[in-house]
């Protein structure tokens, strides 16, 4: 008997033991370790009477019901601790529970207050309460009282349905729990055999049904928290099905519009330029003839181009429909094939059709098929430089298949991969070499299967392409909605000119001007391939050239706008920046270079940074013009040195604007970095003259000083004034070719050393002629010696006919030669050498400069003396 009362304890301690393994192996925080532990107590306390009632034994009856004890103190603590966790209430009293217990503990196992032994029950044995365990049941009421209380407020508080629901499984769970406690009264036989009730094994039912209820509140609260979300997910859901819907009827409302919009603007364009080709509005210059034909041109571009993104913004919003009407294939596709037969024999391409089986009239939407083989051909033809390209067509059972096959460059198969996605292309690098949207193949794609057809590619890089497209015979039963009577005429002619008298009892609605028909495509295909391979360079030449600009672009109606634009200056124009850094290496030095981002070969931030690399063309100027609008590029153009940078569009004054301004900015560095050079050049210069004659050398930087000051004074621009303190300082240069005894003789002059120290000037002047960046030096060098009356030297001539900056270095030359040391003779003293600078005055002196110059106000002869000097006039 006493192995069956061990089996609901044993039921009991795996239940626990399983679940607290589950939920902290499930869960998250803080609650599954408290959970587990609570867990445990439980499993410790259930197995440990496992082995009591299995043992039955009073040998080691009192040891194990200690041992169970020792789990059974902490379990109401435990569970107290779980449900102020899982309920995020305070935990103020949880730490004086754990305490209390403790010393519930240390009593179990030094004395017998707390239990005083086993004795035995018909089911085995069974502790014994001892007097101090009374308070420990004091404190299981108190715990489970404040646990009652917790989880009533909190189930008032709660709002949310679901989480009140829990709580009420929880409350149920925790009061089954509770009743787990009768076991305490098996503590006390005086009570049990007052009471004559079997209370074993109501408390570990109980405490089992407690735990079923828990999970049971879980798997409720789950399965209504799944039910909660998927009717708020179904509302949302429906909500994003009416918002789509209703966007599907604004992006088709908005499309409407914006073809309308759209393709209004470009008939008015486009009549409007028709009308002026066809004469319409009198006879038109050759020249202003050509340029609209230019208009007319580039309006059927990006007509196209338009017409392009609204197909495909139909075929998205789902209102692209088929319009079928029966048609004989063989001779649509032959007409559609031939159109492009002027173009491919242009290119010496070998353009060919067959149709290998013989096909009825088949029904079919002329206009989607004349989309696909009209992009597939121009595809083909861009392609190709040279060899062939064939368009088959023949039967295979239910079906037409088509194929373009050509000879061209073919693709990798990475490329192949995403073809037919938007503005998928097969180069999309900054140096490609075609040009394209990348949306033609996607409108055959879309074309294709809205015909019920697939279409697959096979292309081997540098052999050729091979598009197949495999359309129904059947479309008239597939989309039998679509299908259109046949008509003797079609209401559309491809082309009608108005240049009759009756033209306007013409109906004018059977040609769409915003409609691109083959002709159309013919033009704009020939006007797409590109010649921005080739290595021929465009020179224009005006009679009057402002400068030399080298223009790398490759398209080449930009070449021409760019041409037309810069007229004035002579152009060297090339096709991509290879091209275009060749004619700088070959010694073509331009005075700029104008430069697009995207070309084929090198781009320009690789010819950006060539230039820059170079020494050579390290100072050139650059501006960048492209169609790239990010601030990425505006910015990596600008680091790499670029001096300008122009966006596509812009107006033809802006780009000569800006290239005046550039030409004009890089002119005043150049002429700063002369000016520079010079400076140091006459430096230099002056160098040179001070290691052959010491007076000189300390003399000139001195006459230096004082001109510049007296040029200042006289209100001479600032530039001039630089210029007359260079010049000055080699206004002695002409010494250099005398000799050197007669430069440093101490002695008087002989008359013969005294006209050979004469001829200083005219050598100062022929070696300063030689800088053409310097006519105030050699003015100075040569004039420095004239004299206001006319009898100094070399040419004799008198008053205003002497360079200012001549008359200024003469002044600020004789007061520092007469107020130095010389070899020959000590300086003069100062009051000495004013009075001889005022008998001067009229006679060696400007009358005006010299007044400035002795001004007593600014006293600027006393400027560069020494103070001992100016200690004399004291």
């Amino acid at each position: 008997m006493h192995y069956l009362s061990a089996i609901i304890p044993l039921f009991s301690s795996i239940l626990f033991l399983c679940l607290g393994i589950t939920v902290y192996f499930l869960s998250k925080g803080k609650l599954r370790a408290v959970f587990l532990r609570f867990c445990y107590i439980t499993f410790h306390w259930q197995f440990s009477w496992v082995i009591l009632f299995s043992l039955n034994n009073s040998d080691y009856s009192d040891l194990i019901c200690k041992i169970g004890y020792s789990g059974i103190i902490f379990l109401p603590v435990t569970f107290y601790e779980s449900v102020i966790h899982y309920l995020n209430h305070s935990k103020k009293y949880l730490a004086w529970f754990y305490y209390l217990c403790f010393i519930f503990l240390i009593s179990l196992w030094t004395s017998d207050f707390f239990i005083k032994g086993a004795y035995h029950q018909s089911f085995g044995y069974y502790p014994e309460a001892g007097i101090l365990h009374i308070a420990y049941i004091m404190m299981v009421c108190i715990l489970m009282i404040l646990i009652f209380f917790i989880l009533y407020q909190k189930l008032k508080e709660e709002k949310d349905s679901i989480k009140k629901t829990q709580m009420k499984f929880f409350f149920v769970s925790t009061i089954f729990f509770c009743f787990s406690a009768i076991d305490y009264f098996l503590n006390y036989p005086v009570l049990t055999e007052k009471l004559n009730i079997q209370l074993y094994p109501f408390g570990a039912f109980f405490i089992c049904f407690s735990s079923l209820i828990f999970i049971l509140s879980h798997f409720i609260t789950l399965n209504l928290t799944l039910e909660n979300r998927v009717t708020l997910k179904t509302a949302q859901l429906k909500n994003s099905v009416d918002a789509l819907e209703e966007a599907a009827r604004i992006k088709k409302d908005f499309i409407a519009n914006v073809t309308h919009e759209l393709r209004t603007p470009l008939t008015l364009i486009r009549g409007w330029t028709d009308f002026m080709i066809e004469g319409e509005s009198g006879k038109i210059p050759a020249k202003l003839l050509e340029i609209i034909n230019k208009i007319a041109l580039q309006t059927l571009n990006l007509t196209e181009k338009i017409n392009e993104l609204l197909k495909l913004s139909k075929f998205d919003a789902g209102m692209e429909r088929l319009v079928l009407t029966k048609t004989d294939i063989d001779s649509t596709i032959f007409q559609i094939v031939s159109s492009f037969k002027g173009l491919t024999d242009q290119s010496q391409i070998d353009l060919k059709y067959a149709c290998e089986s013989k096909i009825s009239n088949v029904f079919i939407d002329k206009e989607k098929l004349k989309d696909i083989l009209n992009n597939l051909i121009r595809n083909a033809y861009k392609f190709t430089e040279n060899g062939d390209i064939t368009i088959t067509l023949k039967k295979m059972n239910d079906w037409m298949v088509i194929k373009v096959k050509d000879t061209g460059i073919g693709m990798s198969q990475k490329v192949v991969k995403n073809i037919f996605q938007r503005f998928q292309q097969g180069d999309s690098s900054r140096t490609r070499k075609y040009e394209g949207t990348g949306l033609g193949l996607a409108i055959v794609k879309d074309s294709v299967e809205i015909m019920h057809g697939s279409i697959f590619v096979e292309s081997v890089e540098n052999k050729g392409t091979i598009f197949t497209i495999k359309l129904p015979m059947d479309l008239e039963t597939r989309e039998a909605g679509s299908v259109m009577e046949n008509r003797a005429k079609e209401r559309r002619t491809l082309h009608i000119k108005y240049e009759s008298k009756n033209r306007r009892k013409k109906d004018r609605r059977v040609t769409d001007l915003a409609k691109i028909n083959n002709e159309d495509i013919i033009r704009i295909s020939a006007s797409d391939k590109t010649l921005s391979s080739q290595k021929t360079i465009k020179k224009i030449i005006p009679k009057n050239s402002l400068g030399v600009i080298l223009i790398a672009e490759d398209n080449n109606g930009i070449q021409d706008f760019l041409s037309t634009a810069l007229k004035e200056y002579t152009l060297f124009i090339a096709s991509n920046g290879q091209a275009a850094w060749e004619v700088i290496q070959e010694g073509t030095l331009p005075d700029l270079v104008i430069s697009d981002i995207m070309m084929p070969i090198m781009d320009g931030y690789t010819l950006l940074e060539n230039i820059r690399a170079n020494k050579k063309t390290t100072t050139l100027p650059v501006i960048i013009i492209t169609s790239l609008t990010e601030q990425d590029d505006r910015i990596r153009s600008l680091q790499l040195g670029a001096d300008d940078y122009l966006t596509k569009p812009f107006h033809h004054l802006e780009l000569q604007a800006r290239v005046k301004n550039v030409l004009s900015l890089h002119k005043l560095e150049r002429e700063k970095t002369r000016s520079e050079q010079l400076e140091v050049f006459l430096m230099v210069l002056a160098s040179v003259i001070e290691s052959k004659d010491q007076y000189t050398g300390g003399h000139v930087e001195r006459v230096a000083g004082y001109a510049r000051d007296l040029a200042r004074k006289a209100n001479l621009p600032e530039t001039m004034v630089n210029d007359i303190f260079m010049g000055t300082i080699v206004h002695d240069v002409g010494k250099i070719g005398i000799k050197d005894e007669v430069l440093n003789k101490t002695g008087k002059l002989t008359i013969e050393e005294f006209d050979h120290i004469k001829t200083h000037p005219v050598i100062g002047k022929n070696l300063l002629s030689k800088l053409k960046i310097a006519p105030i030096a050699v003015n100075i060098a040569y004039y420095h010696q004239e004299k206001w009356n006319g009898e100094g030297y070399p040419c004799g001539i008198s008053k205003k006919d002497i360079p200012i900056e001549a008359r200024i270095s003469t002044i600020a030359d004789f007061w520092d030669a007469i107020t130095s040391e010389r070899p020959y003779r000590n300086a003069m003293p100062l009051k000495k050498a004013i009075q001889i600078m005022h008998e001067e005055r009229g006679k060696s002196f400007d009358p005006e400069l010299f007044d400035l110059f002795m001004d007593k106000n600014d006293k600027l002869y006393l400027k560069h003396l020494s103070k001992d000097k100016i200690k004399e006039l004291a």
